[in-house]
């Protein structure tokens, strides 16, 4: 009987500290708030999408040069996933009133926006599955019309993108030949020159084939590691793991120094100021944590690539190649 008093007066304590302050707040009061968070996260978003795509569309002709490609890069959002809050966000940053189901285009190449396909619009279908050279994508739109589109051509293989809401700067790039930029790094980012520098690098590392090393490296290591294991047991392989992560932390430090070389040579190419584009690590090493010492950092410390890269600046300016820089 006591422990069921003691229990009843603790939960009558609790529910007295709970008590609201100030005044109540209706649902509809709550919803319209949410609505005003999503939209201004959705603004700084599709900004976020709309300076990455601009760069990446400049940039990647600039590339290394392959075998002819169509590129359909869109962007679209489905809208039978998104909550009420957002859909009414994303009404007000359009300008028009969204179905409840479709894909909304937030993102479009130019050479396909000049075809009629803009920004905004609702894609209700897209027949089109398998993209081909010189053959259109035909689309079915919301609105009752149809689109058939043909994809501009670019001479290296296509890049895809997303952006990443997440509070971090970073970027990265993925063997399936696809872009990652966070928010937070065109929010300490706003010179597009600078961010420029950080695409240009990460589009480095896939033209010059960084990642598909690291995996048969990597591959080749663990392969490796079981014939040791047999041989020599546990201590074995320890010792030749420890020696082989190494000998990789070195191989991804040079990989970074010919992506910030060639990074920077893209951009350049692609008529981005190089001066503005070196200051890039400046405003990042402001505002990144400081890491470990670089001799066990798959990078260069931030202090270390910064003098480098106003010398690559210096090299690329005087015309000279990546392998005359590294002799000098």
């Amino acid at each position: 009987m006591r422990n069921r008093l003691a229990a009843g007066l603790l939960v009558l304590f609790l529910f007295a500290c709970t008590v609201e302050t100030g005044p109540p707040v209706a649902r509809q009061e709550v919803s319209r708030a949410r609505e005003e968070i999503w939209f201004v996260k959705l603004q700084e978003y599709l900004t976020c999408e709309r300076r990455v795509g601009t760069l990446l569309v400049r940039i990647l002709p600039y590339t290394e040069t392959r075998d002819s490609h169509p590129w359909f890069l869109v962007k679209i959002m489905d809208l039978s996933r998104t909550p009420a809050e957002v859909d009414r966000a994303l009404s007000r940053i359009f300008g028009r009133d969204l179905p409840e189901k479709g894909y909304l285009v937030t993102f479009v190449h130019p050479e396909i926006a000049s075809q009629g396909l803009s920004a905004g619009m609702v894609i209700r279908r897209i027949v089109t599955r398998r993209l081909k050279l010189h053959r259109p994508v035909e689309l079915h739109l919301a609105d009752g019309r149809y689109l058939r589109i043909s994809p501009p051509v670019v001479n290296t293989e296509p890049v895809d993108f997303r952006i990443v809401d997440s509070t971090e700067p970073n970027a990265w790039v993925t063997p399936e030949n696809r872009l990652y930029v966070t928010t937070a790094l065109c929010r300490v980012l706003p010179d597009d020159h600078e961010l420029a520098a950080v695409v240009g690098h990460e589009l480095a590392h896939l033209k010059r084939g960084h990642i598909q090393k690291q995996m048969a490296l990597l591959s080749l290591r663990d392969l490796l590691g079981i014939g040791i294991y047999a041989l020599g047991g546990e201590t074995a392989v320890d010792i030749y793991r420890l020696g082989t992560n190494f000998a990789l932390l070195k191989f991804s430090r040079d990989q970074e120094r010919e992506a910030d070389f060639y990074g920077l040579w893209y951009i350049h190419r692609a008529g981005y100021d190089l001066e503005r584009a070196a200051r890039v690590w400046v405003h990042l090493a402001a505002v990144l944590p400081s890491g470990p010492p670089s001799i066990l950092s798959t990078h260069p410390s931030t202090a270390e690539r910064l003098a480098r890269i106003r010398k690559i600046v210096a090299a690329i300016r005087a015309g000279k190649t990546f392998e005359e820089l590294k002799e000098d």
